[in-house]
C-alpha cells in the first residue's frame, strides 16, 4: 500500500497482528500437555484418553469444522470470522477448567478445535491476497512459528502459574469445588484472549480480494479440481501429515515425557522445555522463511516440496533418539535439533496448497486437505498414548512408546516424499508449457 521507507507492507502488518492470534490459538490448546498428571488423577483418565483428546479427536474436530467454515473463508469476512473464533475458543478454554469428567473436558476440548480451525486457513488465505506470489512462502512460514511460540509459553509460563496456585489448592470455589491449581490455570490464560477477540471484532479491516475472472467462489465447485489431482495431491499431504503427526506427539507428550522418565516437576518443565520449544520452532520457521523462498515464481511449489524433504533428513535422527535419552540434558539437545528441522519444514505444511488451488477454491481446497493431513497427523499423540497402555504397561514406557511412534511416522514420510517431490515437479513443468502460474 505504501513504499515509503519504514512502512511496513499491508501482508506484513495482517501478518503481525495474526501471529498474535495463533500464538493464542496453541497457548490455550497446549495446556493440557503440561497437566496431564493431575488431570489424569482428579478425572480418572487413561494416557489412551489423553492422546485422544490431544490428537485424533482434537485433530478430527478441528478438520471437520474447518471443511464446514471453509466457503465461508471463500465468501465471506475473513477478518470477522477470526475475531469470533478467538472469543468462543478462549470461552471454551475457560470450560476446560471446570470439567468433572472426560465427556465435558471432551466437550470443552471439541468446542476449542471448533473455533480454532478457521484461523489458519482465513490468515493464508488473507495473506494470499496481499501478499506477492514469490513472497507467500515466506509469510506463510513466519506465520508458522506461532505454535511454537505459542507451545513454548504455555509451558513456561503455564508451569509457573502453576507454582503460584499450588498454596491454594483445597479452597472451596463455586463451580468448581475444591479449587485445583489446573483448572485455575485453564481459566486465567483463556479469560483475557477474549478481550483481543473483541478489539479485532471492533477495528479489523477485511482486505479486498483479487479479482477472481468473474468466477462467484459460492458458485464454484472444488470436487472436479481435487478428482483431476487427486494422485498429486494424495501424495504431497500424506508425506506432510505423518511429519504433522510427529509435530502434534512432541507437543503432546513431551512434559509428561520428562515428567515421568526424568523426574522433573511442571515448573521445571515449563522453565526447561518451554524455551526450547519457542527458540528452535522460531528458529525453524524463521530457517523456513529463507529455505522456503523461491526466486522463481513458476517453480516456487516443487521448490517447497523438495526442501522439505531435505530439512527432514536433518530431523530424522535426532527426533527417533530424543526420548531413548540417558539425561533429561541430552533430551532435550536432541530434542532442539530435531524440532529446528521440523519446525523449518512445518512451516510450510500448507503452502504447497496455497500455491496450488486456484484463489476461488483455496479455502475450500485446504480444509478438504487438511480434513487427510489433520486424521493422520491426530493418529500420533493417540499411538504414543495407546502404545503406553497396551504395549508397554508402564507409565515409563512413554520413552520407547514416543520412540516407536516417531520412527513410524518418519519411514512413512521418507517413502512418500520423493513421490510428492515428482509430482510437484511435473506440476510446475506443466505450468511453465503452459505459460501460467495458476492451475
Amino acid at each position: 500500500m505504501s513504499g515509503r521507507p519504514g512502512v511496513l507492507p499491508p501482508w506484513v502488518r495482517l501478518l503481525l497482528v495474526f501471529n498474535i492470534v495463533y500464538i493464542l490459538s496453541y497457548v490455550d490448546r497446549q495446556l493440557l500437555s503440561l497437566v496431564v498428571g493431575p488431570v489424569k488423577a482428579s478425572l480418572g483418565l487413561s494416557d489412551v484418553q489423553i492422546g485422544f483428546l490431544q490428537g485424533f479427536g482434537f485433530s478430527m474436530v478441528l478438520a471437520v469444522s474447518a471443511l464446514l467454515t471453509a466457503r465461508r473463508v471463500d465468501t465471506g469476512n475473513r477478518t470477522r470470522l477470526i475475531a469470533l473464533a478467538v472469543i468462543a475458543w478462549c470461552a471454551m478454554t475457560i470450560l476446560c477448567g471446570v470439567a468433572h469428567n472426560f465427556y465435558m473436558l471432551l466437550a470443552a476440548r471439541t468446542g476449542l478445535a471448533v473455533a480454532e480451525a478457521v484461523v489458519p486457513m482465513a490468515v493464508l488465505s488473507l495473506l494470499s491476497d496481499v501478499a506477492p506470489r514469490a513472497s507467500l512462502p515466506r509469510a506463510a512460514a513466519l506465520f508458522m512459528m506461532s505454535p511454537y511460540l505459542g507451545s513454548g509459553l504455555a509451558l513456561l509460563f503455564g508451569g509457573q502459574l502453576l507454582a503460584m496456585m499450588a498454596p491454594y489448592e483445597g479452597h472451596m470455589l463455586p463451580l468448581i469445588g475444591a479449587f485445583e491449581p489446573w483448572r485455575g490455570l485453564f481459566i486465567l490464560v483463556g479469560a483475557p484472549g477474549i478481550l483481543i477477540g473483541l478489539l479485532i471484532l471492533a477495528f479489523g479491516r477485511e482486505p479486498k480480494r483479487p479479482p477472481n475472472g468473474g468466477i462467484v467462489a459460492s458458485q464454484t465447485s472444488v470436487w472436479p479440481f481435487l478428482r483431476s489431482n487427486a494422485a498429486f495431491l494424495f501424495t504431497m499431504m500424506t508425506f506432510y501429515a505423518f511429519l504433522n503427526s510427529l509435530a502434534m506427539s512432541i507437543y503432546a507428550w513431551t512434559p509428561t515425557y520428562m515428567i515421568r522418565v526424568h523426574g522433573m516437576d511442571a515448573a521445571h518443565v515449563g522453565i526447561f522445555v518451554g524455551p526450547v520449544i519457542a527458540i528452535c520452532g522460531v528458529g525453524g520457521c524463521i530457517l523456513g522463511t529463507y529455505v522456503m523462498s523461491c526466486r522463481t515464481a513458476e517453480r516456487a511449489l516443487s521448490h517447497v516440496v523438495r526442501q522439505s524433504m531435505r530439512l527432514m533428513a536433518f530431523s530424522t535422527l535426532p527426533l527417533i533418539l530424543m526420548p531413548l535419552a540417558p539425561t533429561p540434558l541430552v533430551a532435550v539437545l536432541l530434542l532442539a535439533v530435531g524440532l529446528t528441522f521440523n519446525a523449518a519444514v512445518m512451516s510450510s505444511t500448507l503452502t504447497p496448497i496455497q500455491l496450488f488451488a486456484p484463489p476461488e477454491l483455496r479455502g475450500r481446497a485446504t480444509a478438504i486437505c487438511s480434513l487427510y493431513s489433520s486424521a493422520m497427523g491426530g493418529m500420533g499423540p493417540l499411538a504414543v498414548g495407546a502404545l503406553t497402555d497396551l504395549a508397554f504397561h508402564s507409565p515409563k514406557g512413554i520413552a520407547y512408546a514416543m520412540a516407536l511412534s516417531y520412527g513410524a511416522a518418519l519411514l512413512v514420510a521418507w517413502i512418500v516424499g520423493p513421490i510428492s517431490v515428482r509430482w510437484t515437479s511435473r506440476v510446475d513443468d506443466a505450468r511453465i508449457a503452459a505459460g501460467t502460474g495458476q492451475a
